[in-house]
């Protein structure tokens, strides 16, 4: 597994791959200088062009092997929800084909491995509230509201 990391807006963030696949990206308080692989600067080019605002859709092999398979299905719906905008947990939960799912689908996106790239952040309450972010420490749900500010601001 290759580590590379990368100082965000939001802080640094860890990222793990192969030399094929994205596998996981996490929040870190402190970052360490590794060697990075080609695999990763495609991913940190790609996270900094986000970053600016230019690039709206990332274009990564993921590898998303320790999901199940509910997961992965709800990755590939969240994958679907643009840039700038937002759906709740029960329209995600429907656009799975499951409209009683809100819940599993709120665990799916506390699982997400891969936050930022596959968007959690733009999953909401129903009532129109921010809620719980997978990525992050005590303040998670302020880097989810930034996240959702500055795509709203990009697009």
């Amino acid at each position: 597994m290759e580590v590379a990391f990368y100082k965000s807006p939001i802080g640094v963030l860890k990222i793990f791959s192969s030399d094929t696949a994205l596998h996981k990206i996490e929040l870190v308080k402190e970052r360490n200088d590794f060697e990075c692989s080609t695999f990763n600067y495609r991913v940190i080019d790609q996270l900094e062009a986000y970053f600016e605002g230019r690039l709206h859709t990332f274009n990564i092999p993921l590898a998303l092997d320790n999901c199940t398979n509910f997961q992965k299905h709800v990755y590939d719906e969240l994958l679907k929800v643009r840039y700038g905008r937002t759906k709740s947990y029960k329209e995600l939960a429907e656009m799975v084909g499951n409209p009683n799912a809100s819940r599993a689908i709120g665990n799916a996106m506390a699982k997400n491995p891969i936050p930022i790239i596959i968007p959690c952040h733009r999953i909401i309450n129903s009532n129109g509230k921010i809620g719980k972010y997978s990525l992050g420490f005590d303040d998670s749900s302020s880097i989810k509201s930034f996240l959702l500010d500055f795509e709203k601001q990009h697009s």
